[in-house]
Order: C-alpha cells, then structure tokens, then sequence
C-alpha cells in the first residue's frame, strides 16, 4: 500500500482570463521507505504540490489518498487528525518558538501530538542522533 497517492488532481486558482492551472493531472505514488525530491523552476508548482499532498490544501479535481485513506472527502475533523498523525513537514522557515530550548520545543510538540512521549524515551532518541548537547539550547 502506498503511503501517499495522488489521482488526477488538479489545481486551479482564479477564474476567467486571471485563471492559472497551478497543477493539471497530476498522478504520483509515494511508497514507504522512498526517497523523493520535487524539483523545479520557481512558479512550476512544486509548493502546491506539497500543500495538496500534505493536505494543507484540497485538489480543485482529483483525490488524494494518506495511507490509503481519501484524505479527499473526509470531513475537516478527519483531515485535521490525519494531518497530525500521519502528515510532516520541513519547512524552509524556521517554526520554532524563538525562546524555548530545543527540549522544551519537543515537549510542545509532543503535548500538540497527545504522544506522552517521557523523559527516557526523548533522550534515548536525541542519543541515537547524537544531538543531546543541543538539549539546554536555545535555537537561534
């Protein structure tokens, strides 16, 4: 099964002589354990993409399936959760709180997501990345 999927989405913003096709049947499969890179000139759609297929926005036509679910037609509830459990995103912008250290900003994360994850389990992954000196700092 695969992870993401995309079915003749489309993309349209605007209307009449303004109208622009952001995407036009767009078909794209993503497996588990995929390696993927979206790349383009500025403008060719590569942000909307990655919105749609992040379900940050819907396709004008077209589904998108999340683990085999249509993320398409699920009520904004559903699509909210799913987002949160199944959807990541690295931005090119830092989101991060400016003033708390980077484990106080996995614990937001971890309070946002309702993981419960403790102490123990967060060190032991910040040991396995080598990243336990980071811990104390702030990020900027």
């Amino acid at each position: 099964m695969s992870i993401l999927q995309l079915k003749d989405a489309n993309k349209t913003y605007g209307e009449g002589h303004k109208k622009v096709e952001a995407m036009k049947n767009t078909n794209f499969v993503a497996e588990q354990g995929e390696l993927i890179a979206i790349i383009g000139p500025s403008g060719s759609g590569k942000s909307t993409f990655l919105t749609i297929a992040g379900g940050l926005q819907s396709p004008s036509e077209g589904s998108v399936f999340i683990n085999g679910h249509d993320f398409t037609n699920m009520k904004e509830k559903q699509r909210a959760a799913t987002r949160l459990q199944e959807v990541g995103f690295i931005l090119q912008a830092s989101n991060l709180v400016p003033f708390l250290t980077v484990a106080e900003q996995l614990t937001l994360s971890d309070k946002v997501k309702k993981d419960n994850m403790n102490a123990a389990e967060r060190d032991r992954l910040l040991t396995e990345l080598d990243i336990t000196d980071l811990l104390k700092k702030i990020p900027f």
